[in-house]
């Protein structure tokens, strides 16, 4: 090896890492440009997330708190109301029980869909209310708890959406009323639950009504467990069947709602 060779060596050495280290800077700097883009779409979902919880909890809480009111009040009476209402349409008292439980349902229904369009580009599931609150959807939408295809339930949701405010909200029950008597095609797309609370006076029929009651009644008391937007109110626990109770506690709580602890409110059942 010669002397120029040996002088030289080092300095080649050093050249090369340089070389080396300045081609690879771009692919660095491409890399953390990954991770902080990663880390930015994390954050804005997550406050997406929040942005969702914060607004469009409380409107749905307060719907399910009218909903469970009215259905305890049925359950209560065995849905009494609804053994003297015609298979045809309804007038003057016999309308207003009727549709004021529709309407009810087409309520928390249409939350449901006020929800799920605020929450198209975040991730509830990220945030820990989000996330409970969408394994209660899951369950109130499974094949054994839904009252109607998730299609029907949507579309009865649907109805009930002001268009044509800034924000979307949900019509007035007058509106809903007089928007049931007058368009047929209302009637139709509210059938399927209105064929549901009709068969009521069948112990089967009750029993999937109440078994849903008592799921919203779990949604309000876990997620207002201080009832800050709820009233806390006593569950029905007397007038579901043995089934029902099986149902509620191995399937809905067992499976979906392992989250819900005061079972034994819901069932009379010790856990």
């Amino acid at each position: 090896m010669s002397t120029l060779t040996i002088f030289l060596e080092p300095i080649w050495r050093s050249a090369w890492k340089y070389i080396v280290g300045f081609a690879s800077f771009p692919i660095a700097v491409r890399g953390s440009g990954l991770i902080l883009e990663d880390v930015r779409k994390r954050w804005q979902s997550a406050s997406a997330a929040r942005r969702v919880i914060s607004t469009q909890l409380d409107p749905l809480l307060k719907a399910a708190d009218e909903l469970q009111g009215k259905l305890r009040s049925l359950a209560e009476e065995d849905f009494c109301e609804f053994r003297s209402i015609d298979a045809r349409i309804a007038s003057g008292t016999d309308l207003v029980n009727l549709c004021s439980t529709l309407y009810l349902f087409a309520q928390f229904w249409g939350r449901l869909e006020i929800l799920r369009r605020e929450s198209f580009h975040a991730e509830l599931t990220k945030n820990p209310q989000g996330k409970l609150l969408m394994n209660f959807l899951r369950c109130l939408e499974s094949k054994h708890v839904r009252l109607v295809d998730r299609a029907w339930q949507r579309a009865i949701g649907e109805l009930v959406i002001a268009q044509s405010k800034p924000t979307a909200d949900v019509i007035t029950f007058k509106a809903f009323v007089e928007q049931y008597e007058e368009v047929q095609r209302t009637r139709e797309w509210v059938r399927p639950l209105e064929e549901i609370l009709r068969e009521t006076k069948f112990r089967r029929a009750r029993q999937r009504v109440l078994q849903y009651g008592v799921i919203v009644q779990a949604l309000i008391d876990t997620l207002d467990p201080d009832h800050h937007t709820t009233r806390d109110r006593p569950a029905y626990p007397n007038k579901l069947s043995r089934r029902a109770k099986r149902e509620l506690i191995g399937r809905v709580f067992g499976v979906y709602l392992p989250e819900v602890k005061r079972v034994q409110k819901y069932t009379g059942i010790p856990g």
